[in-house]
């Protein structure tokens, strides 16, 4: 999500101050990799887009103390998108997830969760 954090320097200054330098410094990393791979690029605005959607969503849900089924289904389908073209880049990506034992450990982390994520759905289905 760095692609439009680097476009406010003075955004990442602040917001990052109290941040962990290792994430500073992936923030950095992945910055830089928007900068040079387009379609990197790409990814980028669309999860961009598809948060400050499901930010707006859960926005005007707040303003009205309230957060209705409808408005529920869209955070969930932003989130489902996001996923799906996370899940993509995975299986394109094998090969250095698994070189990379860090980055296997995060890939790990990232299924781990959605199972999680998974079976939260299944419960309300089931409710």
């Amino acid at each position: 999500m760095g692609g439009k954090l680097s476009k406010n320097k003075e955004a990442d200054s602040s917001s990052m101050e109290d941040s962990n330098p290792r994430y500073q410094s992936d923030l950095t990393s992945y910055e830089a990799a928007c900068r040079a791979d387009p379609s990197l690029q790409d990814f980028d605005k669309t999860l961009h887009d598809r948060a400050d959607r499901v930010i707006r969503t859960l926005a005007v849900g707040a303003e009205k103390q309230s957060l209705t089924f409808n408005s529920l289904g869209e955070v969930t389908t932003g989130l489902l998108e996001m996923n799906h073209e996370l899940a993509k880049i995975i299986l394109a990506s094998q090969d250095d997830i698994y070189h990379d034992k860090e980055l296997s450990q995060l890939v790990e982390h990232y299924f781990k969760h959605g199972l999680q994520i998974l079976e939260f759905y299944t419960s309300l289905e089931n409710a």
